[in-house]
Order: structure tokens, then C-alpha cells, then sequence
């Protein structure tokens, strides 16, 4: 048997798994009330996990080496970079997710939260390098692209606000003196401060 059900049972916790945990290939635990699922520590050879319409708020997982597919439709979890960093750790050749009805998840269909939910994308491709498939769509090469783009344009806006926030006049350093014998130091000083100047006055 490589696969285990126990699909709409009423759980609210799931510690006793069966003695076979580990030749266990496809674990569906979906439509329960399932808070903690410590028992799924033993299961070590997933390859697929469903805790759809549960009431999880984290994931506390095993290394999980051959997990592709992860469904978390439905539960109750909300801090999505903590969720993330477990996953990253645990699940490193996961490439199915779907988390939809989760409030870390923006509903796309609701006005307004079309960018949201865009955004949602881009921070979750990002940390799951192998990810082929998100919620209900595909992750294509452009959108992983478009993903390390707004990371990157992210990390520059906090920079320039780290930098420009230290005192309410910023400082300015002064431009090195003319020297000859500075030759490139003093051309990377200068290049330097002219970033400086850009990144608080921009």
C-alpha cells in the first residue's frame, strides 16, 4: 500500500500514523479539523500531501525529499513568509502548491486584490525555485522571471529607505580630494557617493 486516507473523520490532530509511515507515497488527511499533524513527521517518502479544508496555521514538516505536491486549500494559515521558510527547507523539489482560501493568500477574484495576489505569486515562486504549478495556474518562465525583477526592485527600495531614513537631514559624505595617487579607489569613492546622492534624492 502506497497510499493513506482519512478523509472526513472529524480529527482535530493526527499523531498516530501507521507503522508502514515511511513506504507511504500519498497521504490525504483533507476535510477535517486537523490543527496539528505531527504524525506527519514519519511519513518521509511522500511524494504527495493533501490537508485541504482543515484548520492548520503553520506546517511544522520533516525533510521531506521527494514531496512534489502539497495541497493547503481551505485551512487557516496567514504568515506566509514563516510558511515559506518551511517549506524551502523541508520541501526543496516541490512543484505543486495550492493555498487558495487561506487569508496569506489574496483571493484574485475579489476587486482590488488582483495586485495583492500578484504580488502573493511573485514572493512565493521566488522562494520555491522548482515550483511548476501555483493555486490554480502555471508558473511560466516570464513569471519567474518577472518574480527575481520584483525582488530585486524590492531589496533596492529597502536599501534606499534604510539609507535615507538614519537621520531626518541625511549626511552626504564629502567627495574625496583630487589625488593622483588615489587612481581607482578615488574613482570608486566618487562613484560611490554619486549613488549615495541618487538613491536620497530619487
Amino acid at each position: 500500500m502506497t497510499s493513506f486516507s482519512l478523509v472526513g473523520q472529524d480529527i482535530t490532530e493526527f499523531n498516530d500514523p501507521p507503522s508502514n509511515a515511511s513506504q507511504i507515497r500519498h497521504l490525504d488527511l483533507s476535510y477535517n479539523l486537523i490543527e496539528k499533524a505531527d504524525g506527519i513527521k514519519r511519513f518521509v517518502g511522500l511524494r504527495e500531501l493533501i490537508l485541504d479544508n482543515n484548520n492548520l496555521t503553520q506546517l511544522d514538516l520533516p525533510l521531506l525529499p521527494f514531496l512534489q505536491t502539497l495541497s493547503l486549500n481551505k485551512n487557516k494559515i496567514q504568515d506566509l513568509p514563516t510558511l515559506l521558510e518551511e517549506l524551502s527547507k523541508r520541501t526543496p523539489h516541490l512543484q505543486y502548491l495550492s493555498m487558495l482560501g487561506n487569508q496569506a493568500c489574496p483571493n484574485e477574484l475579489v476587486a482590488g486584490d488582483e495586485d495583492d495576489y500578484q504580488n502573493y505569486r511573485f514572493t512565493v515562486i521566488r522562494a520555491l525555485p522548482e515550483l511548476k504549478f501555483l493555486d490554480s495556474r502555471p508558473v511560466l518562465p516570464s513569471e519567474r522571471q518577472k518574480a527575481d525583477q520584483h525582488h530585486t526592485s524590492f531589496i533596492m527600495a529597502l536599501h534606499k529607505e534604510t539609507i535615507c531614513s538614519t537621520s531626518p537631514d541625511p549626511y552626504y559624505p564629502p567627495l574625496p580630494d583630487e589625488d593622483p595617487e588615489l587612481g581607482p579607489r578615488g574613482a570608486g569613492l566618487f562613484k560611490r557617493f554619486s549613488v549615495l546622492v541618487s538613491l536620497c534624492s530619487g
